[in-house]
């Protein structure tokens, strides 16, 4: 303790009423410097292979995708309709058009459905977490072959 005390600029046989004049006196302890730490970015844990025509949001992570490219999970942290809008823009750019009903979006939880030329079908079904402030994204592929 009293190495402790040393290395702090305090006399463990100081007493409280000498600490409080010196304080009172406006001696001060010189000042420690302090080391900013940078958060480490978030690395997303990734099991699986993520099919090729399927885009991920970028910040996801707890990604697994299943063996036979069937399904991928997701979490990402982020409101749901920015999970929507990326989906809504990049779906096009890999070959994934509407079909069936329309985008649905209620509260915190939205569905979309898709299909491309050669008659594969995409489901993808997102859920906002507000305690944990994450979207869990649940994309289901049916492959027509």
């Amino acid at each position: 303790m009293e190495e402790y005390n040393e290395a702090q600029g305090v006399s463990s046989t100081s007493a409280p009423e000498e600490v409080q004049e010196k304080e009172e006196m406006g001696e001060e302890e010189p000042d420690t410097p302090v080391t900013e730490v940078e958060e480490a970015p978030v690395v997303a844990d990734v099991t699986g292979n993520v099919p090729e025509d399927i885009p991920v949001i970028e910040g996801a992570y707890r990604l697994v995708a299943g063996s036979s490219g069937k399904n991928v999970v997701y979490q990402v942290d982020t409101v749901i309709e920015d999970v929507v809008t990326f989906y809504q823009e990049e779906l096009p750019d890999f070959a994934w058009e509407m079909a069936g009903p329309p985008d649905n979006q209620v509260a915190t939880i939205a569905t979309m459905l898709r299909e491309n030329a050669s008659g594969d079908r995409l489901a993808i079904n997102m859920q906002r977490n507000e305690l944990g402030g994450f979207v869990r994204v649940t994309i289901t592929i049916s492959r027509a072959d």
